[in-house]
């Protein structure tokens, strides 16, 4: 008998992305680096199985039309679909077309034609699908073997019962694989069953939990209990306004884990991330501890088994494995979003991106080994695919794409100084020219505005002022040097971004201070310095210029956990102050 072929390794999915018209765009590489297909799709889902030694993946090209590729990057089914999704236990990709519903088979082929309104994936071997006369389930055949006319059914479970929502009554009970109505309709929510013979299922507000005859474990008594997961547990809310707790109980109804600090709502590989607001670590499913809580910042683990994570002694990011071990990154920091979450792995493409120092991204694999970069030229309009040693793989056609339309990445956590300047001339020119300038300037009252309490930005608009505002206006004229707001919950997320940030404000008023103080001699002392707003922190470097004062200001101000740090350079009336 011939032994089954190996299944090779699944090509990664690496982002090439820049401005319309070229768009977010996915290339294929293999383990390190090497291209495998240019960047022409536009999504692509995770490789599965195909079972003959084989993989096969949705994916849609430039145009938005979905496909199923191999290993190599070759189309098995040619894209012309509206979306297809992953493959699932059954070995099933639902997809869409002319706005119906099917199933592809792991040859491409469309085994179930497109005829319901929705279906979704196939669980126990039985999948939720719509038609017009409502939900119900189909066989893997596309055969609705279990009624139709349900307002809602949820997946099948291990015991073989699935949840339905009544048409008519609108209330939940569970059905059997003949479509039997197992455990009477009663209840206003229900949760799929567990491997254990638990469900989560509501009455009014609260939840409880009931066995597979629909007898109470534990009676409605929850403010929320999400579904059982494969290590048995179900993620809890309890208690009363006050006296509110968060944990993990067991089929029996028993809470296994239960903490008082930060908690995920799900484990991944087994393990649950935990903190304290400071550090993170992970605990099993027993609640005992597994990964030591000495990570700054980490994110649940992925499908790999990888997780980025920041230590917090000594400081530097990394990947950390579910045995504990830590490879440290030779780059700057994980990539983030828009909004400044850091992106982590992703469990589709199996990479984390990280910032190199140059500017590129850099995607590293579980092993934490990088595997490939892609890097935007500085004026942005050319874009290089790189392999693991650096090597370039693919590159965009010169003279096609208009600078500005690819981004390099600079740090966002742990940025440098230049990266909160506003007024660029004060930095990376000439300080004392700016100073000069502000000196020359007419004096007009003005009061630098907080960037948490003040409406505007303006610092000659005082159209808002109330009486207490009044005695912080000063006559002159002032330059916002440096400036940042971070906000309550990144604070709570990153506890290292407010030190790393005011670090690097002493470094702004540090580096100013030592080169007006070249030009202008030695300030004031310390108890005659002069402040233009005072906040939760703020220090101040003052110089005489004839008949004005230059003022160097760094301000910080607290609210509602929010902070925000600025540096000011302003000339002001001597007279007046």
């Amino acid at each position: 008998m011939t032994p089954p072929s190996p299944v090779p390794p699944a090509p990664y999915a690496v982002p090439v992305e820049g401005r319309a018209p070229f768009g977010a765009r996915r290339a294929l590489v293999g383990g390190s680096g090497e291209l495998v297909r240019p960047p022409d799709l536009t999504a692509v889902g995770p490789f599965h199985d195909g079972g003959k030694g084989g993989l096969i993946a949705p994916a849609a090209d430039l145009a938005g039309r979905w496909g199923y590729l191999d290993a190599r990057g070759g189309w098995i089914a040619a894209p012309g679909l509206e979306w297809a999704g992953p493959f699932d236990g059954a070995g099933l990709s639902r997809f869409r077309s002319a706005e119906r519903w099917g199933y592809a088979d792991t040859t491409g082929a469309h085994v179930v034609p497109a005829r319901f309104t929705d279906a979704e994936p196939f669980h126990h071997g039985l999948a939720v699908v719509r038609t017009q006369d409502g939900a119900g389930y189909a066989d893997p055949t596309g055969r609705v073997v279990i009624g139709g006319g349900f307002r809602a059914a949820g997946p099948f479970s291990p015991v073989g019962l699935g949840a339905v929502r009544q048409a008519e009554s609108g209330q939940c009970g569970y059905v059997d694989r003949q479509g039997r109505l197992a455990v009477p309709a009663r209840f206003d929510g229900a949760r799929p069953f567990g491997a254990g013979g638990a469900a989560a299922v509501r009455i009014g507000d609260r939840w409880g939990l009931v066995d597979t005859a629909g007898e109470w474990i534990v009676e409605p008594s929850f403010r929320l209990v999400n579904p059982f997961d494969e290590n048995g547990l179900a993620y809890v809310v309890g208690g009363e306004a006050g006296a509110l707790f968060t944990g993990f109980v067991d089929h029996r109804g028993e809470l296994v884990i239960t903490r008082r600090g930060e908690m995920d709502q799900e484990l991944r590989c087994g393990l649950l991330k935990v903190g304290d607001g400071y550090t993170r670590g992970y605990v099993d499913a027993t609640g005992q501890e597994a990964i030591e809580d000495r990570y700054a910042w980490a994110e649940a683990f992925c499908r790999d088994g990888a997780a980025v994570a920041r230590e917090d002694h000594p400081e530097r990011w990394g990947v950390l494995r579910t045995d504990g071990s830590f490879t440290p990154s030779p780059h700057r920091e994980p990539l983030t979003d828009d909004d400044g979450w850091v992106i982590g792995f992703d469990d589709v493409t199996g990479l984390a991106p990280f910032v190199t120092d140059g500017g590129a991204v850099a995607y590293v694999g579980p092993d934490g080994r990088d595997v490939s970069r892609v890097e935007a030229a500085r004026d942005g309009s050319a874009v290089t695919l790189s392999d693991a040693d650096g090597r370039t793989v693919w590159e965009s056609e010169p003279g096609r794409t208009a600078p500005g339309t690819f981004k390099r990445a600079w740090p966002f956590l742990t940025r440098d100084a230049a990266q909160y300047v506003d007024h660029t001339p004060a930095w990376e020119g000439d300080p004392a020219a700016v100073a000069r300038e502000l000196l020359e300037r007419q004096a007009q009252p003005f009061r630098p505005c907080s960037m948490i309490f003040d409406d505007s930005d303006d610092p000659y608009d005082l159209s808002a002022l109330d009486e207490d505002d009044e005695d912080d206006v000063r006559h002159g004229a002032v330059h916002v040097i440096a400036s940042v707001f971070l906000a309550a919950e990144s604070l709570a997320e990153y506890p290292f971004l407010q030190d790393w940030t005011t670090e690097r404000f002493e470094e702004i008023h540090e580096g100013l201070r030592a080169r007006l103080t070249a030009h202008y001699g030695a300030p004031l002392p310390d108890g005659e310095a002069q402040f233009l707003r005072y906040g939760d922190g703020e220090r101040s470097t003052t110089w005489r210029a004839g008949e004005r004062l230059l003022i160097l200001q760094e301000y910080v101000l607290v609210g509602d956990g929010d902070v925000e740090m600025q540096t000011w350079l302003a000339a002001v009336d001597a007279r007046a102050v």
